[in-house]
């Protein structure tokens, strides 16, 4: 039989062993503390390759929030609306959480699918409902970015 202290290190590591492979799995990722114009808010998040990848294909209506697309770095990169079945707009942030762009985005069933290029550097990428009335110019709070921008991989 193990002692109180080695269970509780037992327990921690099958809990840690578990987080890491619901996240590989493409379970839903951390809960954040985040705020659109000042208002408190809570999209779903994209943290990983995988997650990012899949966003929200497939699906027959965005989440109320939309969905956080989490970059480890600063970047340039395109989205596509590949079996992406609603229209989207997308909002992209810099790492501060400031606006740099916005983008309206139609669902695209069969291939070529038109690229969405930002056009600016950006580290967070916000994907909303098309009709989302909000002027999603600020994200933050910024310690809550640089701490979302910490887990993504």
């Amino acid at each position: 039989m193990l002692g109180a202290r080695a269970s509780v290190s037992v327990g921690t590591f099958v809990a840690a062993a578990l987080l890491a492979a619901l996240a590989a799995a493409g379970a839903p990722s951390p809960a954040a503390s985040l705020r659109l114009d000042g208002v408190p808010f809570r999209p779903e998040l994209a943290l990983t390759p995988a997650q990012r990848g899949r966003g929200l294909m497939h699906r027959r209506r965005a989440p109320a929030d939309g969905m956080l697309f989490v970059f480890p770095s600063d970047t340039t990169g395109s989205f596509w609306m590949r079996n992406t079945l609603v229209p989207l707009r997308i909002v992209f942030f810099d790492s501060r959480g400031r606006r740099v762009r916005e983008l309206a985005m139609t669902p695209c069933r069969r291939e070529p699918c038109r690229l969405y290029a930002p056009g600016r550097t950006y580290r967070f990428a916000l994907e909303l409902p098309a009709a989302d009335p909000r002027p999603a110019a600020r994200l933050g709070p910024e310690s809550e970015l640089r701490r979302l921008g910490r887990l993504a991989t």
